[in-house]
């Protein structure tokens, strides 16, 4: 009987202190998440943790111990919740970067086959000069893309892969329609009327 007023003598005590190495551990334990990436990729947890740390905190100021102690505890779990989704939220990014990746580069190849077939028909040089520049453009842009994906780099990989899309998605088009253009205005003897554009 003595053992167990003891056991909650103490416990009635230790609220009765400031619970800084347990605001401390939870500030760390938030902080471990940030490095991670939990911001981004698990907000929820993430301002959960922050909410609760401030919380912690305000307690604390306030004396309100026993709050503070909770607080604190709530916001080191959100984090460590934080941290464990954090992983598999980063790794369907990756994929879905990687399938960017793949998806610019077979646009380029498109953009390739129609420019290549314009000059071919004879559409001069200073008709595609725009379009050379912006596919040349988005090359270099890719390879730094996939470069920075290599190296893990997904907060400079994505945007630059979602600004490539909507820029390379159209150029193959835009080749075919110059050749089009081209061909209207100077038919060639014998070949009849200008050519429809090619399928895909």
């Amino acid at each position: 009987m003595r053992r167990v007023v003891l056991i909650a003598a103490l416990a009635l005590a230790a609220c009765d202190q400031p619970p800084v190495k347990e605001i401390e551990a939870a500030e760390q334990q938030v902080e471990r998440a940030r490095a991670v990436g939990a911001e981004r990729y698990a907000p929820e947890r993430w301002k959960e943790a922050q909410a609760a740390l401030v919380l912690a905190r305000q307690r604390l100021e306030d004396r309100d111990y026993r709050g503070a102690l909770s607080a604190a505890n709530d916001a080191a779990e959100s984090a460590r919740v934080a941290i464990e989704n954090t992983g598999p939220a980063k790794a369907a990014a990756r994929k879905a970067a990687e399938l960017a990746v793949g998806e610019v580069r077979t646009m380029l190849d498109r953009a390739t086959a129609a420019r290549t077939a314009a000059v071919k028909a004879g559409v001069p040089a200073r008709s595609l000069a725009d379009l050379n520049a912006r596919a040349q453009r988005a090359s270099q842009q890719l390879a730094a893309a996939d470069r920075e994906l290599g190296r893990g780099n997904l907060d400079y990989a994505q945007p630059l892969l979602a600004e490539l899309r909507t820029e390379v998605t159209p150029l193959p088009d835009l080749y075919r329609d110059a050749r089009t253009r081209w061909e209207a205005k100077h038919p060639r003897r014998g070949r009849g009327p200008a050519s429809r554009r090619p399928s895909r």
